[in-house]
């Protein structure tokens, strides 16, 4: 794994369902993973293309905004979930994920970037 050195518009982070399969040579990943995804399935550490990157104190901030915009919805998501989102809007990623739950924030964010992947 290597550590983030700049951040380009167009990076994927990628959510722990897009890393599946996880067939090495089947699939070669790249793009950034948020630190929470190898503490649930540190197989990902195999995918020396995946930069960890890891919530900082404004990320905590950002994702109690979006848990409050969410719950006054009615549209609430779990805590873990709504920090990714808070990482990636920050950090100008587009999250990449199998779970289409995520599309709910661009009702609270609309500079969310997401991409559903099969």
């Amino acid at each position: 794994m290597k550590k983030p050195e700049s951040w380009n518009g167009r990076d994927c982070l990628r959510h722990k369902r897009a890393h599946r399969p996880f067939k090495k040579s089947k699939l070669d990943l790249n793009g950034f993973t948020p630190i929470f995804n190898l503490v649930e399935f540190p197989k990902a550490l195999e995918f020396e293309q995946l930069t960890v990157i890891y919530p900082n104190l404004e990320d905590y901030q950002e994702s109690l905004e979006i848990s409050l915009a969410l719950l006054q919805k009615g549209k609430p998501l779990p805590a873990v979930d709504i920090l990714i989102v808070a990482m990636c809007i920050r950090r100008n990623l587009v999250l990449c994920t199998k779970d289409n739950h995520f599309t709910s924030i661009k009702s609270v964010r609309n500079n969310f970037k997401i991409e559903l992947t099969k």
